[in-house]
């Protein structure tokens, strides 16, 4: 598969960790993914670097950082921006879903009115 790199190996490694409710685990592996000798390109694949922008904030959600959460969050819409993507749409569904429950922060509350 000419699209696959060491760097796509561990965002697919991060989702299924956060998917296992291990999100410090998958954090690590957002993180091995950039910085990897053959790292995951953001630049080719606008959807997918979205999709796991909008899984890493998810991750930081699972661990109480609602901050870093919004932070990523906003960093995946500003990705997902021109990508017109059933799976983008509905992760960022997803995650929206899961900030509802901390609306009363500020930081959450405005994401959330920008993205309605």
């Amino acid at each position: 598969m000419y699209w696959w790199s060491q760097g796509e190996c561990h965002e697919v490694a991060a989702s299924c960790a956060l998917s296992l409710g291990e999100p410090a685990r998958a954090l690590e592996h957002f993180d091995a993914a950039l910085r990897h000798e053959d790292p995951y390109d953001a630049s080719t694949e606008a959807r997918g670097a979205g999709i796991y922008l909008a899984r890493q904030a998810e991750a930081h959600l699972a661990l109480g950082d609602v901050d870093a959460a919004v932070e990523v969050a906003q960093r995946a819409i500003e990705q997902l921006g021109g990508a017109d993507s059933a799976r983008g749409t509905s992760t960022l569904a997803d995650l929206r879903g899961q900030l509802t429950a901390h609306r009363k922060a500020r930081p959450v509350a405005d994401f959330l009115d920008l993205t309605a």
